[in-house]
């Protein structure tokens, strides 16, 4: 039986499989792989960007790879960057279900080293070797700038939501048009915020992917993660509305029955999505990784799975954080089943309203708020023994992704001139709790956070009422 190829693999020209040109076997700027008018790749390098669990994890499924290629860790902080001096220059992966521990070597880094007067950011490229021995990984010519810093062609994002844009701010003058950025985040939004705030000129805009994750993984220790739950990773481009802004209101039309031009601004196919070069090298990439597991997904069906973890994620994140409860509490509640739900009919009605999703068959059953419900409980099950990872945050002091989960669905509700005043309430909920687990300034000193920590509980906190004499107190 012969194989089924999809689009974004190479033509096989040689007569033997041995002998098909791949990004994997050799670099593209080989003369065999290129013919007259061919465009080229111009690095086989790719940037991780934010090394908590997902990047972490990504770094070391990449470094695993036949013929890996190049890869260098962007850190923020020197003290960051010492510990993994200290580690041997290590990712080390331990797989929970066998306490198998993997270590990966062979890291290039980028080490930020903070910004100038007029706003640039300056990052020193420190390649891996030993003493006086050659680069593990030379650099290409492409990749080469006058400044030092190296050319990015191929980014992962894993920061954090609220970290985004102050992130990408300071890789800005290393990205191009010829620039592809995989997201491999929570939450939605954060690619409207970076086109308004970094990347504003469509013209020179990168191209972004999208990878949703479904692995469990933690971190353990300064890169050392551990691989919890084996899933999936959903990749897909994201259709840049600014380039490809959705049809007109009007009567339908066939495609048939629309130029050239109209078809590919209105309708693009996700070939055509997919121009850019160094999009279809990531995608071939990231989807050679056996750990990883990806699977690439035309747009819209990936945005309808990102809205579907979107809606259980509403639920989850806020609640657990909320009453700091591993994910199974919300299981069997009869007290909380009324909230879940009365969130989850806001939710629908959002997302069965998205300009996005007209015209898709059977969206209004599969974004039902019984369908929503069923689709929640199962990721409850599935992750009882979990934490999420906006209670995480809290109890560890950073700031929670809320505005890119429930906040999205307030967001998109107000553009349809919905009020969504149960997701607003959770959103602020947790924008409180975080600002007292931070021991924000109280009026009238009716409450006093205290930061002492529990021998027993070392992430609790002491909330005490000084509103009221103690009995027997004065005044």
């Amino acid at each position: 039986m012969a194989a089924s190829r999809s689009w974004f693999e190479e033509s096989p020209s040689p007569k033997s499989l041995e002998e098909v040109p791949t990004f994997e076997s050799k670099p593209l700027e080989d003369s065999e792989l290129s013919e007259p008018n061919e465009e080229q790749l111009p690095s086989r390098r790719v940037h991780i960007l934010g090394l908590g669990s997902i990047g972490t994890l990504v770094a070391h499924s990449l470094k695993c790879l036949p013929n890996p290629p190049p890869i260098t860790l962007m850190i923020h902080r020197a003290e960051q960057y010492e510990a993994f001096k200290r580690g041997g220059r290590a990712i080390s992966l331990i797989t929970k279900r066998h306490e198998i521990n993997d270590q990966q070597t062979g890291y290039d880094v980028d080490l930020f080293e903070g910004s100038s007067e007029d706003g640039t950011s300056r990052w020193r490229f420190i390649p891996d070797r030993l003493y006086n021995e050659p680069q593990t990984n030379p650099i290409e010519p492409a990749e080469e700038t006058q400044s030092g810093e190296l050319n990015i062609y191929t980014l992962i994002v894993a920061v954090k939501g609220p970290t985004t844009v102050s992130a990408l701010r300071s890789v800005k003058h290393r990205v191009n048009a010829k620039t592809t950025i995989c997201f491999m985040q929570n939450g939605l939004g954060q690619i409207d915020e970076i086109n308004r705030e970094v990347f504003t000129d469509p013209e020179t805009r990168p191209t972004y992917m999208l990878g949703i994750v479904s692995h469990g993984a933690y971190m353990s220790q300064p890169c050392t993660v551990i691989h919890a739950g084996y899933g999936t990773v959903a990749l897909g481009i994201c259709r840049d509305r600014d380039r490809y802004p959705l049809a007109p209101k009007g009567p339908v039309r066939h495609l048939w029955e629309l130029s050239e031009d109209e078809r590919r601004k209105h309708h693009p196919t996700d070939k055509e999505l997919f121009a850019n070069i160094s999009s279809r090298y990531l995608l071939r990439t990231l989807t050679r990784s056996p750990v990883l597991a990806c699977a690439v997904f035309p747009y819209l069906d990936l945005l309808q799975l990102q809205l579907e973890k979107l809606a259980s994620n509403c639920l989850l994140n806020p609640l657990t954080a909320l009453l700091d409860v591993p994910n199974g509490a919300m299981l069997n509640n009869d007290e909380l089943l009324p909230v879940q739900r009365l969130l989850l009919a806001e939710i629908s009605l959002v997302i069965r309203g998205l300009p996005e999703l007209e015209g898709i068959p059977n969206v209004r059953h599969r974004f039902s708020a019984k369908r929503l419900e069923q689709l929640a409980l199962a990721v409850t099950e599935r992750t009882a023994q979990n934490s999420s990872s906006m209670r995480e945050d809290i109890r560890h002091g950073k700031q929670p992704e809320i505005d890119y989960i429930n906040g999205y669905i307030v967001k998109r509700g107000e553009q349809q001139g919905i009020k969504c005043a149960l997701n607003f309430m959770l959103m602020q909920l947790i924008k409180g709790k975080n600002s007292l687990r931070k021991g924000a300034k109280l009026p009238y000193g009716t409450t006093r956070v205290s930061s002492e920590s529990d021998p027993h509980h070392p992430d609790s906190v002491t909330i005490t009422d000084e509103s009221t004499p103690s009995r027997g107190s004065v005044g």
